[in-house]
C-alpha cells in the first residue's frame, strides 16, 4: 500500500512539472505578445498624432498668419496651396514629432477641398480650396518579442484631414449687432446708430424664442448668453438707441482698452425691425460707442479677414472675395478611416 502510495505521487509530480512548463510557455508568450502589441499601439498613436499636426498645420497656412485684417487677402495668393503644402510636411516631419524613436522620414501631402455634406477630400488647388490630407508611414519598426514567431517588424500607415473655412456658425456670445450685407465692405468705416431709416446699415438682433427688448440685449452683453447662431438661423433684426444698452457697449469696450474686434452676422436685410435668416459672419473692429447726443451708435471698422476660435467651418465668404470669418483649423472625420 504505501509502495503504491509512493508511485503515485512520483507520477503526479512528473505531470506537475510538465503542466507547470506548458504554463510557463503560454504565460511567456503572452507577455511577449503583450509587449509587442503595446509597441504596435504606441507607434500608431505616435504616427497619428504627427500627421494630424501637419494636417492642422497645413490648414493654418492656407491663409495669411497675420490676421486680423482690413484689407482682403489677394485672391491670386490665397488660399496658398503651396505654403499649407509645405508648412504640413514640416510640421510632420518635425524632430518633436518623433514615431518609434526618430523623426518621420518624409510624409504624403495633399492640398485641395473638403464636402462637408459628402463627407469627401478632393485634391487640388481650386479657389475654394479649405482642406489638406498628410499620409506617413513608419516602415520596419522592430518586434521585441514576436521575433520568436517570425515577426521580425511591423508597418504601420495614418491620415489625417483638417480643414480652415468660413464659419457656418458661431458658438454661444455673440455681441447682438447685425450688420446689412450691402455695409459689409472691408476696410470701410462703418456708423450703426439703430435709429430706423429708409435703408439700415447695422441693428440690434435677439433670438426669435427671446424677447426684443433692451433686457435681453444687455443680458447678451454682459453675460454672453446669446445662443449659437448658424447660417440660415431666423433672428430678430431691432431699432433704438437704448441708452443703457449703449452704456453697456461703452463699459465693455473699455475694458477691451479701446478696440474691441467681434464677429457679427450680417443679413440681406435693407430694413430692421423685421425677422431675417442670417447670410454669413464679418469681423468687425468697434473703436467708440457714443451713449448721449444726436449721434448715438456704435462706431468701428469692417474687416476684411478674420478668424475666430468659437466657430465652425463649411459656411461662405461674403459677396467680397476672401472677405468674411474663417474657423480654427480643425480635424475632419473621413468615413471608414
Amino acid at each position: 500500500m504505501l509502495t503504491r502510495l509512493r508511485r503515485v505521487l512520483r507520477e503526479q509530480s512528473g505531470a506537475t512539472a510538465v503542466i507547470t512548463a506548458v504554463v510557463l510557455v503560454v504565460l511567456v508568450g503572452a507577455a511577449a505578445l503583450a509587449v509587442d502589441v503595446g509597441q504596435i499601439y504606441a507607434v500608431q498613436g505616435e504616427l497619428k498624432r504627427a500627421v494630424e499636426a501637419g494636417a492642422l498645420a497645413g490648414a493654418r497656412a492656407l491663409w495669411p498668419f497675420d490676421l486680423p485684417r482690413f484689407q482682403v487677402p489677394d485672391p491670386a495668393l490665397y488660399p496658398s496651396c503651396a505654403m499649407a503644402a509645405a508648412n504640413a510636411a514640416s510640421t510632420a516631419t518635425h524632430a518633436a514629432n518623433k514615431v518609434a524613436g526618430a523623426p518621420l522620414g518624409g510624409a504624403t501631402v495633399e492640398v485641395g477641398h473638403w464636402n462637408f455634406v459628402t463627407k469627401t477630400f478632393s485634391l487640388g488647388c481650386p479657389n475654394d480650396a479649405n482642406a489638406v490630407r498628410v499620409t506617413a508611414t513608419k516602415t520596419a519598426v522592430p518586434t521585441f518579442f514576436a521575433k520568436v514567431f517570425g515577426t521580425n517588424s511591423f508597418d504601420k500607415t495614418a491620415s489625417a484631414v483638417a480643414v480652415m473655412d468660413w464659419v457656418k456658425a458661431v458658438g454661444k456670445g455673440c455681441l447682438p449687432i447685425a450688420i446689412n450685407k450691402n455695409y459689409a465692405i472691408p476696410n470701410t468705416d462703418l456708423y450703426i446708430n439703430f435709429t430706423p431709416d429708409k435703408v439700415d446699415d447695422g441693428g440690434w438682433f435677439t433670438d426669435v424664442l427671446d424677447p426684443a427688448n433692451a433686457r435681453t440685449l444687455r443680458d447678451y452683453i454682459q453675460n454672453d448668453s446669446c445662443p449659437p447662431l448658424i447660417i440660415g438661423d431666423i433672428i430678430n433684426l431691432n431699432n433704438g438707441n437704448d441708452t443703457s444698452v449703449l452704456q453697456l457697449l461703452q463699459a465693455e469696450l473699455a475694458a477691451h482698452g479701446g478696440t474691441w474686434e467681434v464677429v457679427l452676422p450680417v443679413v440681406t436685410a435693407d430694413t430692421f425691425n423685421q425677422s431675417w435668416p442670417i447670410d454669413s459672419f464679418v469681423g468687425f473692429e468697434i473703436n467708440n460707442v457714443v451713449d448721449t447726443t444726436d449721434i448715438k451708435g456704435v462706431y468701428g471698422k469692417v474687416l476684411g479677414l478674420t478668424f475666430t476660435t468659437n466657430g465652425d467651418p463649411g459656411g461662405k465668404p461674403i459677396k467680397y472675395t476672401n472677405n468674411g470669418v474663417l474657423s480654427q483649423p480643425k480635424l475632419v472625420q473621413v468615413p471608414g478611416a
